[in-house]
């Protein structure tokens, strides 16, 4: 059972960063209920909660940890301030990652055919040089690289033999 409320009857905004409600109760406990930069609780934020802030170089799954407004936007990219230094020296993903004892290293693409399954039970299917998504039509076709980036290679696990 998650211990988390939701804000103000607002969605869970963890899902947009493949967490479910389990992963994002640990990120809470690792950051105290706290920014992790400035320390400020959720109701002293401009907002009155915390945002879940990811490194995009690495992937949509790549979550660092919780930060107020403030200090989300004020991280810029590929660049490493001496006032978020140690926050940054220690993502959570990577400690996610050794926990379930994943690594962060690109897989091999699995064979025409093939299906992986993604966080949520999302079933791609790979269709020549392009990922399509299993169910209705949801999207763009895909390719593998962005798959692992959007979700983690942690978070694809290939679920059925190839059918070519």
């Amino acid at each position: 059972m998650a211990d988390h409320v939701k804000p103000r009857g607002r969605a869970c905004s963890h899902r947009t960063y493949h967490l479910g409600c389990e992963d994002y109760d640990r990120l809470v406990r690792r950051a105290a209920g706290r920014c992790q930069i400035c320390r400020a609780a959720p109701e002293q934020t401009k907002h009155g909660f915390l945002v879940v802030d990811h490194d995009a170089t690495v992937g949509q799954w790549a979550v660092r940890g919780l930060l107020c407004s403030t200090c989300n936007t004020a991280l810029p990219d590929g660049v490493t301030p001496k006032w978020a230094t140690g926050y940054l020296a220690r993502p959570w993903w990577r400690e996610e990652l050794h926990r379930l004892g994943a690594d962060a290293e690109p897989k091999p693409e699995p064979p025409d055919g093939s299906i992986v399954v993604a966080c949520r039970g999302l079933r791609w299917r790979r269709d020549g040089e392009v990922w399509r998504h299993v169910a209705k039509y949801r999207g763009s076709p895909r390719t593998w690289m962005w798959l692992q980036r959007h979700y983690g290679p942690h978070n694809l696990r290939l679920c059925d033999r190839p059918t070519s």
